[in-house]
């Protein structure tokens, strides 16, 4: 080939790459607002602090969200959305000083938000360094009150929590210790459930973090806890080799059990149902076989979301049966779930510190579909539903952004 065409086809091949890469977003007409959490230097919501955890949809019409503190920042933050504007709602760690992250939040009886809040990896992984341990608190937002439910278990944050309404409880599972446990709205008490999952110290890209941890519980309508978590082999093959006479030292753990503990009960139990994993992958600590994401579904059960592989899974509690209903995407953790305006479920996925993908699933004919990135930069933790179905897809960055998604604005070829 004469050096002159293999210049020009260099020149095509280079063009065509950049402009690939640009390729995979949402349609413009889809992306109604862009909004800046992070308020500058002298703002309420400062660099740093503006790592979205958690959005919950309440009955007022707001959308209140959750930070972490990032990048050697010291505060979390409570705010709210409509949409339109980005409202600051509460400094929290002003109020709890050593507490870096609001974890979860979860809608409570009312027009109450109830949340918990945890530390940074590096405090849990030095000795020389002191916690108190995560708080439990409830926010109105009518009275802008916020009230300090208590400290759940000392030197140990708290990952996750669900509420019982009906009953008046609140379920959560402490970090890094992994154990699970109840409080009580009325009485105030808490019951410690024991350890769920022994979690591994993982050392990943410079960082320390405990994986296996649950990020999810569900409760269904009888007040039962459904999570997942690891089941230790090694207890029953060491029981069955000295009943022989012998002795074990086998020891394997496999991921992505389905646990429940009914209301009223003492201990945690395998269900039989195991959540959708590609073969090996089930004992990997690095990619964590778990629930990353669940929402309850509007026909019974609840849609999940896996860590480890992205799958999209149905898990029905009264047969305990899971339905997997596959990928929509090459890349793992399908981290989020909302429902928008058309009835669709709208998932958000993606690898930490990496593109954070759009997906739909249509339950009326089960179909499947990747709809792209809001911006080929963008590295999103959570989605949330507001009052008009549109959904607000959130970032986890020193400065984050969120999104303003609406789905009936997707128009085939406009890219």
């Amino acid at each position: 080939m004469p050096v002159f065409l293999m210049v020009l086809l260099g020149i095509v091949t280079s063009c065509t790459l950049a402009e690939a890469q640009r390729f995979g977003g949402l349609p413009h007409n889809a992306i109604l607002n862009r909004l800046l959490i992070s308020n500058g230097p002298k703002g309420p919501i400062q660099g740093g602090e503006s790592a979205v955890t958690d959005m919950i949809l309440l009955k007022d019409g707001w959308v209140y969200g959750s930070t972490k503190a990032t990048w050697g920042a010291e505060h979390c933050h409570l705010f709210r959305t409509d949409g339109e504007k980005v409202e600051h709602v509460l400094n929290l760690t002003s109020r709890f000083p050593g507490q870096t992250a609001i974890t979860d939040i979860s809608p409570g009886k009312g027009n109450v938000l109830i949340g918990c809040t945890s530390a940074d990896d590096a405090v849990f992984d030095g000795k020389s360094k002191s916690y108190d341990g995560g708080h439990l608190f409830s926010f109105d937002p009518a009275t802008k009150k916020m009230d300090d439910l208590g400290i759940v278990a000392r030197g140990q944050g708290i990952n996750c929590i669900a509420i019982d309404s009906v009953r008046g409880k609140i379920y959560g599972v402490t970090y890094p210790a992994g154990h699970l446990f109840s409080f009580d709205l009325k009485t105030k008490a808490i019951k410690d459930f024991g350890e769920v999952m022994t979690p591994w110290r993982v050392k990943d890209l410079g960082r320390v973090s405990w994986r296996g941890v649950p990020k999810v519980l569900m409760i269904d309508d009888a007040g039962t806890v459904y999570f997942s978590t690891y089941y230790r082999t090694e207890i029953e093959m060491a029981k069955q080799e000295l009943m022989k006479g012998g002795s074990s030292t086998y020891s394997s753990l496999e991921g992505g059990r389905i646990y429940r503990l009914g209301y009223g009960e003492e201990k945690p139990v395998f269900t039989g149902a195991v959540i959708p994993t590609q073969t090996g992958m089930d004992s990997d600590p690095i990619y964590e076989n778990g629930i990353a994401s669940a929402i309850r579904a509007r026909d019974g059960g609840f849609w999940c979301g896996t860590i480890n592989d992205g799958f999209l899974f149905k898990f029905e509690p009264s047969t305990s049966t899971v339905i997997n209903k596959g990928k929509a995407f090459q890349y793992w953790n399908l981290k989020s779930l909302a429902y928008g305006d058309d009835g669709k479920l709208y998932m958000l996925g993606g690898r930490d510190e990496d593109n954070s993908w759009i997906m739909s699933y249509d339950p009326m004919i089960g179909s499947l579909a990747c709809l792209g990135w809001p911006e080929n930069t963008a590295q999103c933790s959570v989605i949330c539903a507001d009052k008009k179905g549109r959904i607000i897809i959130a970032e986890n960055l020193r400065h984050s952004f969120m999104w303003v998604f609406e789905p009936s604005g997707m128009v085939i070829g406009d890219r």
